[in-house]
């Protein structure tokens, strides 16, 4: 399959999935005569019945439609479900049964069997309708037909389907229900018209983006190049200099089509978007300044989250309103066409920029100046990083130097020590020889060569007479050679007369030799000594050499070595905040700069703002075609005066109505709560993109059941030819794998890969105790660098143990307890815009909100919400219902993933508290962590309703908070007969401690009696079954002591106990509201680290001695043994 045509089965699945979705919350206008029929349409027994003028209606309609094309599914559902909305009615489908293959037959006057039509579920207008949660919804049963659909759902049997739609009750009253079946067709949801409206041009058009480095392209089979450091940028806005980790996606985010930014909670999001805008400004003013080019450079901010868009807007209006600006043009708010066309919408600032142009001129002198202040800062930054690369040139070649210097000065050193070995061994030598210095050479040289000649001439061995007679004749005879040696000898023998060096006169044959070989050795010690001397004087001048060049290197090495003592400031990583201020007055200027440019363009400009405001007034189509035959053009004189359009991603062809490339630069916010296909129009309209978002956080959400996915899955990509793994990288139901950040970073489609993306790792939003636990479930490696506040209840962390009870999936014992909190929060100090409250669960979340709204009128309704509502919102307080008490809750739902638990947390700027059973909450991973991690770094508490707080009693002693283990503690100690003890839960470390210390009191005889069981629901659930048997085998070995179970064994008809009380003998009784076994707070009495400002009430208790008090209590006991 080649790039293109999988590029449109891509785009096939996407319809399918849309189709689904628009479905999952389908509301027809009841009034709508072409699209509803009512009349003529019955329901009896297991059967439809049309009649059949409404049949050939129909009939002709989807004919018509056929030829035409259009998508329209008709449809049966029943009952009729109303809802009102601003005087108009509106059908809610929960389900329905596809008629359009009907509609296409031939009429049957029998009717037609439901149970042979296709059903289709209504997913989110059934959790509406009967209060289920995302996961009751997951969960639904769709795929075994109609009859097994109604029973699993609505929990109801029946006979017929007309006795079902006759008897069925739903919950949710305050919908108007008729009891008749009616017919729609179904077109779709209005707010996926436009996506599905772009989609289709997309599929349909050249595919002209369907190239590598096109962000549309990059989206579906590309992956980002890893970021480059040694790269800058220009501009910035005027808020906060980048951090590092902005600035490397800011650096990414010049070079590259597609850039993918992981924004952790608090890591400064909107601040990289608002510098990005900056950017885009600068550079088109200096294209101009430098090129004469003018280019494009609209910039598109978006994302289905409104607040995230709104932050933005939030942003730029705080800096629009300084009085300093020349006008208050930077963006475009789109949106609905009514948000568009309203006071403060597009068309308005478009029309106030057409009445500038109208009363302001071009200034050419300021024009020129503008151009030269901006060329000046922009020279200065280019010199600054030109001196950097010079300094950091110099510094490698003195790194390099460096090794060198020092292997030279080690090769000097050696060769000096070398040298003065020589020297020293020279000078000994000389001054061994130093008496041949006054040796008379020129006599010795005379002598030697006299002695040698005489020597050479002496007759060798024996010599026959005749030949000594020869010899006599020639005078060679060995006398006569010595005597004649001895007189040419005598003069140079005179010289050496009066030295210390005399020679003999040779008088025969070995005086001769011995005194040849005198003169030789001593003539060649003296010029030993004369060798000696001169290679001294060698040495002499070598080492001075030597020391020379050791000093010169010795200097250079101390040279280099103070140059690179002093680390060199890496450029490309402190210039984003070093020239914080020259980028930030770059883009200042260059806003100005552009301003001046419109009006020197003023009639093309005014031309194209005003072609632009006739689009968007819903002009005839003829306006919109001549602003598309020059689109970019147009566009490039409208971002003159407004480089930025704001808009949500449904909302982009309102604002932007030609599926074709005018956008520069596409900015994603929140983009891992996003569904790819609906990024993806806009990335076919840009150049290139800086997607932002984060897998961690709040994955978008899907409407359909399990089965209903499973089903998408094999007929919209595996039918189609597509691959397994391309369901996992492109369909929108892959929350976990496919998300518009997913397929920016080019994951893979593997489970738990995000791709490559670069993470913003510095947190400025939460306490650093609060943030802590999200990186530690996240892995982000967050640089905490929030600035330190004080919680008004002295500790950032808190948790109320609610033990909790669900009726309709609401936990109403959570809902007071968090009423509770808030009250005793505003006496703290906090006021109600300072609170926010969350849950994991929808339906509670909304009685939450129903409650809370009621009970504190100052309470904004969008202050209470489920987790996904509070995806880009902080509040100084943060109270997380988690709804969860029995087992019959499934913690996993809350535990799958860390990404609930990672925005619920991360939404609290000083103050987290969670509510809930803590005991439940930690039987899951991530739950567990949360508790365990508040036991360490916060506070745990019981949380304790009013009517739990006994009332003062005449001559009793009241008993608050610690002091109670110092009761308990006293009544196992002083018990001698009898120690009965009533507690709801056996559970914790405090039911384990008594296991151990309980035995001393048994070991005495004494009776102990432990009556325990809370019963909130059907099964008793809550206690720890590993301590109750510990429990069991203890006080078996012990006659007369006794554990009670409430709603087990001999008492299963208990309904069980709330009741707190302890009975030592006769002696005391303790009443109240401290739970003997099952308390948080052995940790912080040991401490003495109760802290009373996060105490909604403290424990109290109160303590009677008197027998007839005594004795009532005991009653009391004995009762919830018998009822």
């Amino acid at each position: 399959m080649n790039a293109a045509s999988k590029v449109d089965a891509i785009l096939n699945a996407w319809f399918d999935y849309i189709a689904l979705d628009d479905y999952s919350n389908a509301r027809i206008e009841a009034a709508n005569q072409d699209t509803v029929k009512q009349r003529g349409v019955k329901l009896v027994s297991n059967h439809i019945f049309i009649e059949p003028t409404i049949f050939l209606e129909l009939q002709q309609k989807v004919a018509k439609e056929q030829q035409g094309q259009q998508e329209t599914v008709w449809a049966l559902s029943f009952p009729q479900f109303i809802d009102v909305d601003k005087g108009k009615s509106y059908f809610c489908p929960l389900f329905s049964l596809d008629v359009t293959s009907i509609l296409k037959g031939e009429y049957q006057e029998a009717g037609w069997s439901l149970d042979e039509l296709k059903l289709m579920e209504a997913g989110d207008n059934l959790a509406t309708f009967l209060g289920l949660d995302d996961e009751q919804r997951e969960q639904l049963i769709t795929q075994d037909g109609l009859r097994r659909f109604l029973e699993t759902t609505f929990g109801q049997e029946f006979q017929t389907y007309e006795e079902w739609m006759r008897n069925v009750l739903i919950p949710r009253t305050r919908y108007q229900i008729q009891r008749q079946p009616y017919l729609f067709g179904f077109t779709g949801a209005i707010y996926s018209r436009k996506l599905k409206q772009d989609l289709k041009e997309i599929k349909s058009g050249s595919k002209k983006w369907l190239k590598p480095k096109h962000p549309g392209y990059e989206y579906l089979f590309g992956v980002p190049q890893l970021p480059e450091h040694e790269v800058t940028y220009i501009g910035a806005f005027p808020t906060h200099a980048p951090t590092n980790s902005q600035s490397t996606a800011l650096k990414h985010a010049q070079t590259e089509p597609m850039t993918a930014v992981q924004g952790p909670p608090g890591s400064g999001k909107t601040t990289l978007i608002l510098h990005l805008i900056a950017q885009q400004v600068v550079q088109r003013a200096l294209a101009l300044i430098e090129t004469d080019q003018d280019t494009n450079n609209l910039t598109v901010v978006s994302s289905t989250n409104n607040k995230a868009v709104e932050n933005v807007i939030e942003k730029l209006d705080d800096w629009l309103k300084e009085k300093s600006l020349e006008h208050d043009f930077l963006y475009l708010k789109g949106g609905s066409k009514f948000n568009i066309q309203s006071p403060g919408g597009a068309l308005e600032h478009l029309q106030q920029a057409l009445d500038y142009l109208q009363k302001h001129h071009f200034d050419k002198k300021y024009y020129n100046n503008l151009s030269q202040q901006i060329k000046e800062i922009k020279n200065d930054l280019e010199a600054e990083e030109s001196n950097y690369l010079e300094k950091r040139r110099q510094r490698t070649s003195h790194e390099e130097r460096l090794p060198q210097v020092v292997e030279k000065i080690q090769a000097l050193e050696q060769y000096l020590e070398e040298i003065l070995t020589t020297r020293s061994n020279s000078q000994k030598r000389a001054r061994q020889l130093s008496d041949y210095d006054k040796l008379p050479v020129e006599a010795y040289r005379q002598l030697e060569v006299i002695l040698n000649t005489a020597k050479m001439r002496l007759p060798e061995g024996k010599i026959s007479w005749w030949k000594k007679i020869l010899l006599w004749f020639y005078g060679r005879t060995e006398r006569q050679i010595v005597t004649k040696t001895a007189t040419a000898c005598q003069p140079a023998i005179l010289n050496t007369a009066n030295t210390i060096f005399p020679v003999k006169v040779p008088e025969t044959r070995n005086d001769l030799i011995q005194q040849a070989w005198l003169v030789s050795e001593r003539l060649a010690n003296a010029n030993e000594l004369n060798a000696v001397q001169k290679r001294l004087k060698e040495l002499s001048g070598d080492i001075t050499s030597t020391e020379q060049q050791k000093d010169e290197a010795s200097r250079e090495l101390t040279f280099l070595e103070n140059s690179l003592a002093t680390p060199l400031e890496d450029f490309y990583a402190s210039f984003h905040e070093k020239f914080y201020y020259q980028h930030k007055e770059l883009f200042e200027l260059s806003r100005k700069f552009l301003t001046q440019q419109a009006l020197s363009y003023k009639e093309r400009v005014k031309g194209s703002l005003e072609l632009y405001s006739n689009v968007l007034a819903g002009g005839n189509w003829k306006d919109k075609k001549k602003m598309a035959e020059n689109l970019n053009e147009h566009i490039k004189n409208v971002s003159l005066f407004f480089p930025v359009i704001t808009s949500t991603l449904l909302s982009i062809r309102n604002i932007l109505p030609w599926v074709e490339e005018c956008v520069d630069r596409t900015i994603v916010d929140e983009a891992g709560m996003i569904d790819l296909h609906k990024t993806f129009p806009l990335l076919v309209r840009s150049r290139k993109a800086i997607v932002v978002g984060d897998p961690l956080q709040i994955e978008p959400v899907i409407t359909l059941s399990n089965q209903r996915r499973d089903e998408y899955r094999q007929t919209a990509f595996i039918d189609r030819g597509l691959t397994e793994i391309d369901y996992h990288r492109y369909s929108p139901e892959e929350e976990y794998n496919a998300t518009t950040y997913h397929r920016a970073a080019g994951a893979s489609g593997e489970d738990n890969d995000q791709g490559q993306g670069i993470c913003l790792i510095e947190h400025y939003r939460c306490q650093p105790s609060i943030i802590e636990y999200c990186d530690a479930i996240t892995n982000y490696g967050l640089e905490v660098k929030t600035p330190p506040a004080t919680s008004l209840l002295n500790s950032h962390l808190v948790a109320y143990h609610v033990e909790g009870s669900i009726s309709r999936n609401v936990n109403e014992q959570e809902v007071l307890a968090v009423s509770d909190v808030i009250q005793h929060l505003q006496k703290q100090g906090y006021l109600l815009q300072d609170i926010g409250v969350i849950s994991p669960f929808n339906v509670h979340a909304m009685a939450l909100r129903e409650y809370l709204t009621q009970k504190f009128s100052g309470l904004d309704k969008k202050s209470v919400g489920t987790i996904h509502t509070f995806q880009g919102s902080e509040k100084k307080v943060i109270i997380l219902s988690t709804k969860v008490c029995g087992t019959q809750d499934n913690i996993n739902w809350i535990n799958k993933r860390p990404n609930l638990l990672n925005v619920a947390v991360s939404r609290a700027k000083e103050l987290f508290i969670l509510v809930g059973n803590l005991y439940r909450l930690e039987k899951g991973k991530r739950t567990r962590q949360l508790v365990e991690h508040i036991r360490e770094y916060g506070d745990i508490l019981d949380y304790k309703s009013e009517a739990e707080i006994p009332q003062p009693h005449p001559g009793a002693t009241l008993v608050y908070d610690c002091d109670h283990l110092k009761v308990f503690r006293d009544a196992i100690e002083q018990a001698e007969e009898e120690l009965a003890i009533v507690t709801p839960w056996i559970r914790g470390n405090e039911s384990k401690r008594f296991v151990n210390d309980i035995v001393s009191a048994l070991e005495k005889g004494v009776k102990v009696r432990l009556i325990y069981g809370n019963r909130g629901s059907e099964e008793n659930d809550g206690n720890d079954a590993e301590i109750e048997k510990d429990l069991e085998e203890l006080f078996s070995q012990y006659p007369g002591s006794h554990l009670s179970c409430l709603g087990k064994r001999i008492y299963i008809d208990s309904r069980g106990t709330n009741e707190k009380i302890l009975i030592c003998d006769t002696k005391f009784a303790v009443v109240g509201s401290w739970n003997w076994l099952s308390h948080p707070y052995r940790k912080q009495c040991s401490r003495s680290l109760m802290n009373s400002k996060v105490q909604i009430r403290r424990e109290t208790s109160i303590q009677l001695s008197d027998s007839l008090s005594i004795e009532d209590i005991k009653a009391r006991i004995i009762q919830l043994m018998t009822q």
